[in-house]
């Protein structure tokens, strides 16, 4: 991410992309440093920027923000930390499972690497998606599936009393760390359910599949509750996280997405190709890449399928993986299921491409218990042959499934962070403390387009390089503070000015790139309307500010 030897230490104040949806969370990150993420008085002043319209199921990871505060004191430090931690979660939590399905320790170790390493930890962070890069979750739901899957057989945790406080810790743990993540986990628990029942004609799957996937969605609710007392108290705010069922099938899987290879590959003309099928087809995505050795899983997986529909006997560890990979995929697939659930009950899920980190370690399960079943394989006794041949493949699939470096990418988001700290931080020195400042032009908030040059979330550079200044950016969408400043917008140069001064702003923010003139008009009129031009200019001459109080 930041080369060599820049790289062999964390960078702990410029965060590795800054443009784009990384800005918000970048944003969510400064709101969970600064108190909590549901409100916070420096965005949106002078009537705040409550978050409880924008529901999430995020608490854990809201959690995991203020803990690394403690080390880094930045939002850009955080949010690296974040992304770094995120590669020994899911490392350590796919080694655990893939050893209690008595996977040998070689291949487990690879496996887990290789899913740690998937090139949906690094696309989902340069689309600036966060979040998904702490997916830790995803091997832990496979783990319960597979307890359900066997509670006929086997000793059940729900039905053990002194692994119960285990247990409802991990589905907390599990209903916290994203709602789509939690609701794959409950589709993936599903299956397991069903099949389970299918395979020990007992109820027994049936009641532990319902009891955890009960005990998630109470998880779920409990993180959307503040959201559900605020509407109830304010009403529903239609404006934001509006979604459409169209929409699904915009963001569904598709299947050739996980056979291609990573856009940014090693290889040139297999880089190429992805990006030639990317600007070709619709509805492309380039996250979903399982890689070279999460394409040989997959092929174990239909591999299995084959087998059973054969009459041959198929592992069971293996069958139940395939049954869950191949349900998945019939799920969230173009035109599959996830269009009637859209239909007939909600349109709120529609990034259904987000489930592809379920196949893939699906499929790299599927994989890892192939290597320790195989027959040839158990009779080589050496371990040193065995250790040898996970090295391998965990060296070949690395190379595969990440680019040589990142570093393009990383130092053009700190030029960009550079530029921006430097005027803000020039701002909130010459400005009296905790002085507040009118942006332009007019953006709404969340989940909002480009608007000509200025891309979405651009305006919270303000907010994320200050720590007293309060700003107008970041009231809510369709609440009474965005409807004042959306209003406000379309008002002549001196009525704003009139406005502003009633309600204490000492200052007036313009982002020339939000205008098709490069702002040229409304800096001419706020010119006439204050009696001088803008007291500061950014360096590359994309933002004007026009002091409203004395120089102190």
């Amino acid at each position: 991410m930041s080369g060599f030897p820049a790289g062999l230490v964390p960078r702990l104040s410029q965060p590795y992309v800054y443009a784009g949806d990384e800005l918000l969370s970048l944003t969510f990150i400064q709101r969970s440093l600064e108190g909590w993420i549901f409100d916070n008085p420096r965005m949106g002043w002078p009537f705040g920027s409550a978050m409880f319209d924008y529901p999430g199921s995020e608490a854990g990871n809201y959690l995991v923000f203020k803990a690394l505060g403690l080390i880094s004191h930045t939002n850009g430090g955080v949010a690296n930390l974040y992304f770094l931690l995120g590669f020994s979660a899911a490392f350590i939590s796919a080694f655990v499972v893939l050893c209690a399905l008595s996977v040998r320790t070689t291949y487990a170790s690879a496996s887990a690497f290789l899913f740690a390493f998937a090139p949906f930890h690094f696309s989902r962070l340069l689309y600036g998606h966060l979040l998904y890069t702490c997916y830790f979750t995803v091997p832990l739901f496979f783990y319960y599936g597979i307890r359900v899957y066997y509670a006929a057989d086997t000793p059940f945790m729900l039905f053990n009393r002194r692994s119960i406080g285990t247990l409802l810790t991990a589905l907390v743990v599990l209903s916290s760390f994203g709602v789509y993540f939690a609701f794959f986990g409950v589709i993936l628990l599903g299956v397991f359910t069903v099949a389970g029942i299918v395979r020990s004609s007992s109820w027994k799957p049936l009641i532990a599949g319902i009891s955890i996937c009960g005990c998630i969605g109470l998880g779920v609710i409990a993180n959307l509750m503040p959201t559900a007392v605020y509407r109830a108290q304010y009403g529903v705010n239609s404006e934001v996280a509006a979604r459409v069922p169209q929409e699904t099938e915009v963001y569904s899987l598709k299947i050739i997405h996980l056979l291609l290879p990573q856009p940014d590959h090693r290889i040139p003309q297999l880089a190429n190709f992805t990006k030639r099928y990317n600007a070709t087809f619709p509805l492309s995505n380039t996250t979903s890449a399982l890689g070279v050795f999460g394409i040989i899983g997959f092929i174990c997986v239909l591999g299995a399928w084959m087998r059973a529909v054969s009459g041959r006997e198929v592992d069971a560890a293996i069958g139940v993986i395939s049954l869950a990979v191949v349900s998945l995929i019939l799920v969230a697939t173009v035109g599959g299921f996830n269009v009637v659930f859209a239909t007939l009950v909600s349109p709120l899920i529609r990034g259904w491409d987000r489930i592809s980190i379920f196949i893939n370690f699906g499929a790299l399960a599927a994989l890892a218990i192939s290597l320790s079943r195989w027959r040839w394989l158990n009779q080589v006794k050496s371990t040193r042959l065995h250790a040898a041949l996970a090295t391998c493949m965990a060296a070949i699939g690395f190379l595969d499934q990440t680019p040589g470096s990142y570093w393009t990418t990383t130092k053009d988001a700190a030029a960009r962070w550079q530029i921006d700290a430097a005027f803000v931080g020039k701002l909130e020195a010459t400005m009296p403390t905790g002085a507040a400042i009118y942006q332009l032009p007019y953006f709404p908030f969340p989940e909002s387009g480009p608007q000509n040059a200025l891309g979405a979330y651009q305006l919270a550079s303000g907010f994320l390089n200050s720590h007293a200044l309060k700003w107008s950016y970041g009231g809510m969408q369709g609440r009474p503070g965005d409807l004042f400043f959306r209003s406000l917008s379309t008002q002549s140069a001196e009525a704003q000015l009139e406005a502003l001064r009633r309600r204490g702003f000492q200052g007036i923010y313009i982002d020339r790139r939000g205008y098709p003139d490069h702002g040229a008009a409304i800096i001419d009129e706020f010119t006439k309307a204050i009696g001088h031009g803008p007291s500061l200019e950014r360096a590359d001459n994309s933002v004007a500010f026009f002091r409203l109080v004395p120089v102190p």
